[in-house]
This record gives structure tokens, C-alpha cells and sequence, in this order.
């Protein structure tokens, strides 16, 4: 197994490690076999697996489904919900969410986690994309994959694929888990765990089961300069970034001086500069850039790696077999989840908010260049300043609290009534987020005064008076945005044998659900008077809800015992913009023991969600870019979308026009319909030997009205979007229109390759080898109807800036198991190709390079009672690539900055 780091200017290539070659050569595994679990032999027990009403054994679907149970995915040192989504070759765009606060998302075939339905047992847990890690993991039975959409089996958002979380049906007795992950280099990002589960009752003896489960997480962030490497000026220069030194600084302590007067000259004179350029700056905050400027090093994604976070969830379920025809469930979960991101520090000067006051100092402050505090600035004769000033030095980074909570309470009963299998439920659910500021926040309002009256010192520390008065105007500890969204629904659903044919029974199923969705939305005025520390430039105070009625039918026709053909079809109707219906058609021929073709194709749809219908829809800006950008009109001479080298016009204030965050709106729309799609897949599945699968499955997905806003790079690069920058009649920028809207189309096809071999027994054990890697062939983005397709395959598309569409990624592995079973050992690797840069700030074409990672476990369960998992991530240490499509200088959405990691597991059972 080798280790290649491909040079950056390479074209892309499949590179495939000795692995993976290993895998290919052996070909093999149904998709709808049990991923990790290399076994001889399929799975023969009939259940109801996601994508179909029909309950059947899982090797039999006509769908490209993955099921992964709990026990193997422990195995191989998985540890939390994170683990199991990365390991997934179709959700590898799936990755931990390091700033924000809302937690992460999965992402299936790249085209947008709204498109990606994320159930547990079967029913959603909200109208739009949720944080997986609401769901226990010590609850979980297994998951359930379908790469496939599924908008006529489960309405709106499943169109990228589903993913099924499937609690244990019962359990009995108890047992204690204990788990964590620490780096091997020191400074932070250690995990630890604990979680139980307990249950007691045996349906088929007792006629009833009840049992209990809890899981708790706590992850430390790792701050910046626990890994000073990744971020140094050499690697950032790599990636094409300006060396620190040759930049010109904006936001800084001590402040820089951009305007006097309103003008960046007095005579032949430019102002442009720093009291303290010529002694260095103020270190380790500052250091000099051009134009006598002082350069910040803390730039807002550099303070921390990984945000600090807490997990507690609690979920119970209780079972009672009525007889043997009738079975009723009821089910609880309760979820809090809190993350603490860190992001930018204050800055002294809401630069981009439309007719906020910019920051200004008079002569008649102490702390005036050259009145005897703060050097004299040549040019300067008591003219009014007006300043870019961070407030790092003094209130550090602004930190916010983010807390989801999530509930959800599920009645089912299942059964059999005469020729009918039938199964409903009611649920309620409840999703709340409610964010508040931790740190680093003040009233800008206060801040303008603070300097205007000479208490603050905006080109240096702050005595006690300065301090004291910071701590006058805090906003620390309020609330920054609440939302509450609540789901009612009822679900009834039914199956039954209609007539022989000659593959076996033609069944029909038909079912029917109603649900009722309401949100709310909250920010106070506190958030606006903090200005541009929070972007955010309204309060609200928004509700909206929609009732959803839905009914569908199966029919599964067995025409011979190698044809079956199955057809669905489900309509919706939605209160507030109407009805959809959508068919599919799929098919399973099996033409021996040895191959199998399948494949289906149907239409689906994604309703907007409540948020992207009605929340922040205005006429104006609703908030701040989250990158700073040159206004192209107003800053001029710079590369197209950057920040740097621009040059303000005359009578334009720098600090607002260049290198700054820009008014936008990306609010809601009311006039937002419906996005619909059409998926294909056509695969085939051989099984030459019980120990051999391989399935190869081609899938097409393609979008109309695509629900969507531009990404904001792509707004500040292309000239054609000039119409969406709102000016007033001097040119002033009053706002980017961003609002969500159905644009033109997004349609991607490719590959998924699943392999799979287990050889023969030995007297060492038996070994197993697979591979699941995905292919994209297209993934074409079209703006507007008629206008060109856009591709975005190793490359970053108009849309989501962030989103990273690998030509060919992959994960492999190698699995060991003792004699007697008591041991066990799992290699895995994960490849993503190479990928080109976004280099929109960028002094040279940059190429990030491929990324091969290797995560190792080892497990035993010899002493009754007790199981213990260990294992490397990361086993050869490799960093992110550097990279300039953000700003840390390293690739954050590809890989992980924590390094090698140790990972344990020990589970004792009473």
C-alpha cells in the first residue's frame, strides 16, 4: 500500500492504491448487500427495506440500496454519526461542519443537502436538512442507504437519495460503552463518550419489550496554534496567497487610517496608513503590510481548527405483541446538541451596512495621531479619521452558542387484518435552535460613541477605562436568533397478495399520510444594534405553516421467476402551492444464479421549505457576504471576485467599497415553486461464487427549477450578474440580490462500484477485501433556462462555493477475522482526486492535490462480557492539502486538520 502525493499541477487521474487494485481484480458486491460485513452469504431474512412498501429479502431489490449493521460499522472503530456518513462512498461530500454553529448535513451525489431525506424508522424529523447527529447511535439497528430517488414512495426532498437510521426493533439486557479519540499531537480536538442501553422483555416469549438508551459526546476544538503549520506564510504562498507582508492591511490593531476628511489625500499626500507601521505593528496581532498598513494574523478562520461541541441524546421504546397478528410501538427520542464556533473578532466599523455610520476619530480624542498618545502620521492636521479597527487585541474572536434541540414522539401499530399486512402511526416533532452571543460582542452603536468621546483606544490595548466601558456596551449572553419549526403527521399503509403469476404473487400496496408544518423565526434587535458583527441587518419576528397530504400505491408483479417489475406512483398536495405527482417505475431480471441486471427510473420533487418561502423576504439586505470581496464597480484593479489589489474610486470610502463584507440579501422568496427532477439507474450484480459480488450501477439525476441561490464568489466574479448589484443614484452599493429562486437545471450521471471477496478460511483466520468508490461522469450546473451548462467536476460550480464534486473518490478496506472470531482487524482507505482551486485571490493557477487517507482497527471480544475496539485515524499522518478557496490555507471540506488519532472503544454487557 502505497503513499502518492500527486504533484499539484498534475491533470486529474483515478489513481487507485494497491488496495483498491486488489478489489477490482475480484470484483464484487451487491449494493444492497450489508456494506462492511464481508460475508459469504447474503442476507436471506424478508424485511421492509427503505425505497419500498414490500417487505423482501434484501439481496432481491430492484433498488441500489446499502445496508450497514450496527455491529460492523462498530467494528471497524466508527464511533459517532460523522464516522458512518464519511465512510459512505455516495455521501463522501459529507463533512463535518468545523465554523458554523447549525451543526452538519448529508450531501448525497453532491447536488445539495436539501435533496438528501434523512428519516429515522422511516418518517422525517423536519421539512429541510437536518444534523444526522440528533439520532443516538446506541439506538441504531442499522443503516439503510438508497442512492436512488424516492419522491414516490416519501414525497418531497428525496431526490439525491435516502438514508434510513433504523432503531432496534427490541433489546434485552444492559450494557455500558465507554469511547474517545485523542490526537497524538498535543493542543486540542480530543473526543470522549459515554453511552448505555438497557432493555428487558422478550416479544415472542413475554408478548412485550421495553428498553432504553442514552448517548453523550463532548469534542474539544483545536485552536489554530495547536497546528501552526498548516496556516504559515510559506504553505499559504503555496496555495498562491500574497505573502502577509506584501498585503494591505484593513481591519487591524491598531487601526488603520483610511480617510481624511472623506478624501485619501490632502494635497499630493495619501493617507492610506498606520500610526505604528513604522515600529512594527503591534505583534502577534499585526505585522506591517503595504501601503504602511498593519497586516492582521488573525484572520477569521485561522483561530480555531474545530469548533467545540456537546451531544446528548435519549431515546426509548417500548413494544407490546398484542397477539400474533398485532404488534403496537411506541417510541421517545430527545436530542440536544451545542457548538461554540469561533469566528471573526469585532471590528471596530460596520464598513458595508447601508447607512450605518463609519468609524471616525477627531482631533479632540487623546488618542489622535500625534497628540501625544499615538505617533504623528504624516499628512495629518487635525482632520477627521475615518478607521478600520479590530477589536481582537482586546475582546479576542466573537464567539457564538449554538443550541439544537430536537424531540419526537412516535406511536405505531403493525399487523395483519384479513389478506392485508397494514402498519400506522401519528408522530410529533419538535426542532428548536436558539443561538446567543458567548463572547466577543458589543453594541456597535456604543463602539462609534466609545471612540467618538475619547474612552476607547482604537490604535492600541485598552487601559481600565477603555475596558471597563467595552464592558458597558456588551452583548454577551443575549440572544442572537431563535427558531422553532413543528411537525404533526399520521401515517397508514397496507400490503397484500393479489393474484399468482408466474414468478410468485403480484402484490399491491397503498398507503396514504398528513402531516402539518409550522415554523417560527426570531431575531431581536440586539442583533442589529451589534451591526456588522452578526451580518445581520433587520429583526424579525416570522411565522409561516403548510399542511402536506399525500397518497401513494405499489404494485410488485413477479412476471417469472428471473422478472419482476414494480410500479409506484404518489401524489401531493401542498397548501400553499399546490399538488405534484410522481411515478417510478423499476425492474429486477435475474438471469441465473450469477448475474442480475436492475434499474428504474422515475420523476421526484422538492418542495421549499417553509425558510426558503417566507423567512427574511424583503426588499433590502438582509445580512453581510460571509467572505470580503472589492465592490467590482466602486474598487476596481484587483482579480475578479477577490479581495486584494483593488483600489477604491475617488470619493469612495476604502473601507467600505474594498476588501470588505458587502451588503446582500439571501432571504426567502414567496414566489418559489417546486424544483422537479428525473433519476435513472440502470445496474447489473454478478455472483460468480457465494464469495464474490461485484455490482456496477450507472445513475442519472437531473433537475428542473432548481430551488438554489448563486454562489457569492460566482456573484463578484461574473460581469453578467451586474444587474443583481442594487445601487443608489451615486453607485453606492445598497445590496446584492441573492435571494432564493428556481434557476435553470443541474444534472450529473456516473458510476457507483461496489466489490466485494471473502477468501477461503485459513488456519490464520479469514480475510476479506471491498472496495466502494463513485465515478462522476457529468455534473453540469445551468444558471438560467436556456443559458450554458456550467461543469463542476473537480472544479467549484456557480452554485454552493463549498461543494467539492470528485471526479473519482473511493474507500476500500481489508478485514481479518480470528479462527475462533474473537478477533478482528479492518484497514480502510479514502481517496478524493485532485481538484482545482478556486484561486480567486490566488497570484498563480493552483491545483490542490489528491488525498489518500488510512484509518486502522483492531478489535477483541474473548472475556465474556467484553469487547474493546481500538484503532488509528489518520495512520500515516497526513495533513490537508493547501489550498486557497478558503481562507484557512488548507483544504477544510477535504480533509481533517487533527491529524493522527487514537480511537477506543470498550463496551462491558451485564
Amino acid at each position: 500500500m502505497s503513499i502518492c502525493n500527486e504533484n499539484q499541477f498534475h491533470a486529474p487521474r483515478p489513481i487507485v492504491s494497491a488496495i483498491a487494485l486488489a478489489l477490482l481484480a475480484m470484483a464484487g458486491n451487491s449494493q444492497a448487500q450489508q456494506a462492511p460485513a464481508i460475508s459469504a452469504q447474503p442476507e436471506m431474512n424478508k424485511v421492509e427495506v427503505t425505497g419500498t412498501s414490500f417487505k423482501r429479502a434484501v439481496a432481491d431489490q430492484a433498488l441500489p440500496v446499502t445496508v450497514v449493521k450496527a455491529e460492523d460499522w462498530i467494528a471497524q472503530g466508527m464511533l459517532t454519526i460523522d464516522d458512518i456518513l464519511m465512510s459512505m462512498s455516495t455521501a463522501s461530500t459529507y463533512q463535518p461542519n468545523t465554523t458554523a454553529g447549525n451543526g452538519n448535513s448529508a450531501n448525497m451525489r453532491g447536488i445539495g443537502n436539501a435533496r438528501t431525506l434523512v428519516l429515522i424508522d422511516g418518517k422525517r424529523l423536519n421539512d429541510a436538512a437536518i444534523n444526522p447527529n440528533v439520532i443516538p447511535v446506541s439506538a441504531l439497528d442499522r443503516t439503510e442507504v438508497l442512492r436512488d430517488g424516492a419522491s414516490s414512495i416519501y414525497g418531497s426532498d428525496a431526490i439525491g437519495g435516502v438514508i434510513n437510521f433504523v432503531t432496534k426493533r427490541s433489546h434485552t439486557g444492559a450494557s455500558v460503552t465507554v469511547k474517545g479519540t485523542s490526537p497524538v499531537r498535543n493542543g486540542g480536538g480530543q473526543s470522549k463518550g459515554l453511552s448505555f442501553i438497557a432493555g428487558k422483555g422478550d416479544l415472542a416469549k413475554d408478548g412485550w419489550n421495553v428498553y432504553v438508551t442514552a448517548d453523550l459526546n463532548h469534542q474539544n476544538a483545536l485552536p489554530q496554534d495547536a497546528r501552526p503549520h498548516l496556516t504559515t506564510d510559506e504553505r499559504r504562498q503555496a496555495a498562491g496567497f500574497t505573502p502577509f507582508r506584501a498585503t494591505r492591511g484593513t481591519h487591524a490593531v491598531p487601526a488603520n487610517v483610511l480617510l481624511a476628511n472623506g478624501s485619501t489625500k490632502v494635497g499630493n499626500l495619501t493617507i492610506t496608513g498606520n500610526p505604528y507601521y513604522a515600529s512594527g505593528c503591534l505583534p502577534p496581532y499585526t505585522v506591517p503590510g503595504t501601503s504602511n498598513t498593519c497586516y492582521s494574523l488573525n484572520n477569521a478562520n485561522n483561530l480555531t481548527l474545530t469548533k467545540e461541541g456537546r451531544q446528548a441524546s435519549l431515546f426509548s421504546k417500548g413494544s407490546i405483541q398484542v397477539n400474533p397478528d398485532h404488534r403496537v410501538s411506541a417510541s421517545v427520542l430527545y436530542s440536544s446538541i451545542y457548538n461554540r464556533p469561533v469566528k471573526n473578532p469585532t471590528y471596530g466599523i460596520a464598513a458595508s451596512i447601508p447607512n450605518f455610520p463609519a468609524l471616525t476619530i477627531g482631533p479632540t480624542s487623546p488618542y489622535y495621531p500625534g497628540k501625544g498618545i499615538t505617533p504623528a502620521m504624516p499628512g495629518i492636521t487635525n482632520q477627521t479619521l475615518t478607521l478600520a479597527w479590530s477589536l481582537m487585541g482586546d475582546l479576542g474572536p466573537t464567539v457564538l452558542n449554538y443550541d439544537t434541540r430536537t424531540a419526537r414522539i412516535n406511536l405505531e401499530a403493525d399487523g395483519r387484518v384479513g389478506a392485508w399486512d397494514y402498519r400506522a402511526g401519528l408522530y410529533s416533532v419538535m426542532y428548536r435552535t436558539h443561538t446567543t452571543f458567548h463572547s466577543g460582542f458589543v453594541n456597535s452603536y456604543g463602539l462609534l460613541a466609545g471612540v467618538a468621546n475619547g474612552k476607547l483606544n482604537p490604535f492600541g490595548l485598552q487601559n481600565e477605562e477603555g475596558r471597563a466601558y467595552l464592558d458597558s456596551i456588551s452583548t454577551n449572553g443575549q440572544t442572537a436568533d431563535s427558531s422553532l419549526n413543528r411537525l404533526h403527521g399520521i401515517d397508514l399503509g397496507g400490503s397484500r397478495e393479489l393474484m399468482d403469476m408466474a414468478g410468485g404473487k403480484m402484490m399491491l400496496a397503498l398507503g396514504a399520510n398528513a402531516y402539518h408544518d409550522a415554523a417560527y423565526h426570531s431575531i431581536p434587535d440586539t442583533v442589529v444594534q451589534s451591526g456588522g458583527q452578526t451580518g445581520t441587518t433587520a429583526a424579525a419576528n416570522e411565522r409561516a405553516s403548510r399542511n402536506v397530504v399525500a397518497a401513494y400505491a405499489e404494485l410488485d408483479l413477479p412476471f417469472s421467476k428471473a422478472l419482476n417489475v414494480n410500479m409506484a406512483v404518489r401524489t401531493d398536495h401542498y397548501s400553499d402551492f399546490g399538488s405534484t405527482t410522481n411515478p417510478k417505475l423499476s425492474f429486477r431480471y435475474k438471469a441465473n444464479e450469477m448475474v442480475m441486471l436492475r434499474g428504474a427510473i422515475g420523476t421526484g420533487f422538492r418542495a421549499p421549505t417553509l425558510s426558503e418561502r417566507y423567512f427574511g423576504a424583503t426588499n433590502g439586505p438582509t445580512g453581510l457576504t460571509s467572505d470580503n470581496y472589492n465592490d467590482p464597480l466602486l474598487c476596481p484593479g484587483g482579480p475578479a471576485g477577490g479581495s486584494t489589489g483593488g483600489t477604491a474610486l475617488p470619493g469612495y470610502n476604502p473601507s467600505r467599497v474594498c476588501a470588505s463584507k458587502q451588503p446582500i440579501n439571501t432571504g426567502a422568496n414567496p414566489n418559489v415553486g417546486p424544483e422537479r427532477s428525473t433519476t435513472v439507474n440502470l445496474g447489473v450484480v454478478f455472483t460468480p461464487t457465494r464469495s464474490l459480488l461485484v455490482s456496477l450501477d450507472y445513475f442519472s439525476v437531473k433537475l428542473r427549477d432548481a430551488i438554489g441561490q448563486l454562489s457569492q464568489a460566482s456573484l463578484f466574479t461574473n460581469p453578467a450578474y451586474t444587474d443583481l448589484f442594487i445601487r443608489d443614484a451615486n453607485n453606492n452599493l445598497l445590496w446584492v440580490d441573492d435571494r432564493r429562486t428556481n434557476l435553470g437545471g443541474l444534472r450529473t450521471d456516473g458510476v457507483d462500484v461496489t466489490a466485494t471477496y471473502t477468501f477461503p478460511r485459513t488456519a490464520w483466520g479469514r480475510f476479506g477485501v471491498q472496495l466502494d468508490g463513485t465515478y462522476l461522469h457529468r455534473f453540469d450546473t445551468q444558471l438560467e433556462d436556456g443559458s450554458p451548462w456550467l461543469s463542476s467536476i473537480n472544479k467549484f460550480g456557480p452554485l454552493d462555493s463549498n461543494v467539492m464534486n470528485f471526479r473519482w473518490k473511493y474507500g476500500a478496506s481489508v478485514k481479518w477475522t480470528s479462527p475462533k472470531g474473537d478477533w478482528s482487524s479492518t484497514l480502510n482507505e479514502q481517496y478524493k482526486q485532485s481538484f482545482e482551486d478556486r484561486n480567486a485571490n490566488s497570484l498563480f493557477y493552483h491545483r490542490i492535490d489528491s488525498y489518500r487517507v488510512y484509518n486502522w482497527s483492531l478489535s477483541y471480544s474473548g472475556i465474556r462480557n467484553l469487547k474493546v475496539v481500538a484503532g488509528i485515524n489518520n495512520l500515516f499522518d497526513r495533513d490537508p492539502p493547501v489550498a486557497n478557496y478558503r481562507n484557512e490555507g488548507y483544504a477544510s471540506g477535504m480533509a481533517s486538520p487533527v491529524g493522527r488519532t487514537l480511537t477506543g472503544r470498550v463496551t462491558y454487557n451485564f
